[in-house]
């Protein structure tokens, strides 16, 4: 592949050239369902330090509940019209829907980001080998 990763940890390169080689398979739905689960991992990365470092005001939980529970089901969403429900990661995705929507503080919100991450290497691995 020639594409040039612009990460410089392992992990992070694995991923980027992961994410890289299902965009190109020119498969369309997989690499929605890859941008999708990108926009939904960032969304959950930036939420989680900015709260760990006191930027962010926990009167603001229905917000951010609000916002990241609409990322996931936009995620779980595409892949339902793409018949990727199957694939391994969106039962546990719908599930950490379900978490988001019943997190009752911050830290419950933010907690979940690591569960989020692992769900997206499911999800990733799993469009790699389909």
């Amino acid at each position: 592949m020639e594409y040039q990763t612009t990460e410089t940890s392992p992990h992070g390169r694995a991923e980027e050239l992961q994410w890289a080689q299902i965009l190109a398979t020119g498969d369309s739905a997989k690499g929605m369902i890859i941008v999708l689960e990108q926009k939904m991992c960032t969304a959950f990365h930036e939420f989680e330090p900015a709260w760990r470092a006191s930027a962010l005001d926990a009167r603001h939980l229905p917000f951010f509940r609000e916002r990241l529970a609409k990322r996931i089901k936009r995620v779980l969403v595409a892949m339902e019209n793409n018949n990727f429900n199957t694939l391994p990661g969106f039962a546990e995705l719908a599930e950490l829907a379900r978490a988001v929507d019943a997190a009752k503080t911050m830290d419950d919100l933010a907690n979940l980001a690591e569960r989020e991450h692992t769900i997206s290497h499911i999800i990733a691995d799993a469009l790699s080998i389909t």
